[in-house]
């Protein structure tokens, strides 16, 4: 036990005394007087008040309690299981009252912290299914739920959104991290995204007809990591099933012809 705990242990421990002594005189001078020390409810309040003086119970009584709660306050309890990081005061040295002390980080379950536009708000809802996945692929994928959206969109129409994860002791505080939200949005009309170039600030997809490739203005929706959605397809003249070119359709020209080369004659 260091010093400075023996010292707040000692002066605890005699103002515990001298609480303990002023009762007993305390219960005396009752007694002196005809009453029962161990039902105060039934001793009038006058006599009660005259017998915490004489015995200096309520003098000792405040100073247990401020002793008890510079004790208390003399420890640092983290709310919960852990380990420390940025400590970097030693023994007996005085911390810095302006700045942290150190940081407890809970390693089992962590916290990601992430922004999405808010035209995709209706798509999130707290305790919603989130992927993470950091940037040190070696750790894996980690699965959590939102546990907080705020209610505030920035100067950029972004929005926080905040997710509980478990990290089995193998996420750290800090990490940089992929976030994938998951939700089923029903039927949708999907192509992927490199098969979506731009032309004059619109949106053009290439399908593959007769050889050729041809021109077609979409309306892209919602969108993950690889993939759009479609909005108002059917009036686009697409169908399901068709074949879209998702590479070098950069510089393609409608009704331009193409040669397609399949994964296996790339390989040969």
């Amino acid at each position: 036990m260091s010093l400075p705990d023996m010292i707040w242990n000692n002066t605890l421990a005699q103002t515990k005394h001298n609480l303990a002594q002023a009762t007993l005189e305390m219960q005396d001078v009752l007694i002196g007087q005809g009453y029962a020390p161990d039902n105060l409810d039934g001793i009038p309040t006058d006599v009660l008040e005259l017998a915490k003086v004489k015995s200096g119970y309520e003098q000792s009584k405040t100073q247990y309690e401020s002793a008890r709660y510079d004790m208390e306050q003399a420890t640092l309890t983290a709310p919960f299981d852990g380990v420390i990081a940025n400590l970097f005061e030693k023994q007996y040295n005085m911390p810095k009252t302006s700045e942290p002390f150190c940081r407890i980080i809970r390693t089992g379950s962590m916290e990601v912290d992430f922004t999405v536009l808010e035209n995709e708000l209706p798509l999130l809802n707290v305790g919603g299914k989130v992927e993470i996945t950091p940037y040190a692929s070696a750790i894996g994928v980690r699965t959590g739920n939102i546990s907080e959206i705020n209610p505030l969109v920035d100067e950029n129409g972004m929005v926080r959104v905040k997710a509980r994860v478990d990290g089995s002791n193998k996420l750290f505080d800090g990490m940089n991290v992929r976030v994938s939200v998951k939700r089923s949005v029903g039927e949708q009309l999907v192509i992927p995204k490199t098969a979506v170039v731009l032309r004059s600030g619109k949106q053009v997809v290439f399908t593959l007809k007769e050889g050729k490739a041809m021109w077609n203005y979409v309306h892209t929706g919602l969108e993950n990591m690889d993939e759009y959605t479609l909005v108002g397809w059917e009036a686009d003249g697409l169908e399901e099933g068709m074949e879209v070119i998702t590479t070098g359709n950069v510089n393609l020209a409608h009704e331009a012809p193409v040669k397609v080369i399949r994964n296996d004659e790339v390989k040969r």
